[in-house]
């Protein structure tokens, strides 16, 4: 069975955007350049889709680069939209975002990346389906925006598997559900 993964940057605070809906406090600064370490490149190499919300995918296309970890990798969009304008590689899927993941982890394939979103990431984790959470910890207190957790998080035990600390102060926290 396929692992999904939920990897994604948050404050300290836990906002996934800010109140604009905007990002660019997540962005290092130039000085801030790291080489990544093998086991993380490791792990994006094992990584062959992408599930995300329809307002992550939007933010993903407005941004300079922001479709470049698309490449060669199928991309799910999570939308009830139809207006949406078709893009090579992209599938818009109108569907119980749970039904439609348990269903992708039964097919052929490497592990599936939970880009984005927190209603999405919210819905997933309450249906037992994230099995890696790889946060990223941004130093920066945002005081209000979009939540990564929404209403209707439930309780789940989660076990520390790794940490690693990044330059400009950026913190890197694995967990594995305790099931």
């Amino acid at each position: 069975m396929r692992r999904l993964l939920l990897n994604l940057t948050t404050s300290l605070d836990g906002f996934i955007a800010d109140s604009d809906e905007g990002i660019e406090w997540i962005q290092p600064s130039p000085d801030q350049t790291a080489e990544y370490p093998p086991d993380y490149l490791e792990l994006m190499e094992s990584v062959d889709a992408l599930v995300m919300g329809r307002a992550t995918y939007e933010l993903s296309l407005r941004i300079p680069g922001g479709t470049e970890v698309f490449a060669g990798k199928a991309a799910y969009v999570i939308t009830s939209r139809s207006d949406l304008e078709p893009r090579a590689g992209v599938e818009f899927v109108d569907r119980d975002p749970a039904s439609f993941v348990r269903d992708l982890k039964q097919t052929t394939g490497g592990t599936i990346w939970l880009f984005g979103g927190g209603r999405l990431a919210t819905a997933l984790s309450a249906a037992g389906l994230i099995d890696d959470y790889l946060i990223v910890l941004q130093p920066v207190l945002l005081g209000d925006g979009i939540r990564l957790w929404q209403d209707g998080s439930t309780r789940q035990g989660l076990e520390l598997t790794h940490t690693r600390e990044w330059p400009g102060g950026l913190v890197e926290l694995r967990y594995r559900p305790q099931r």
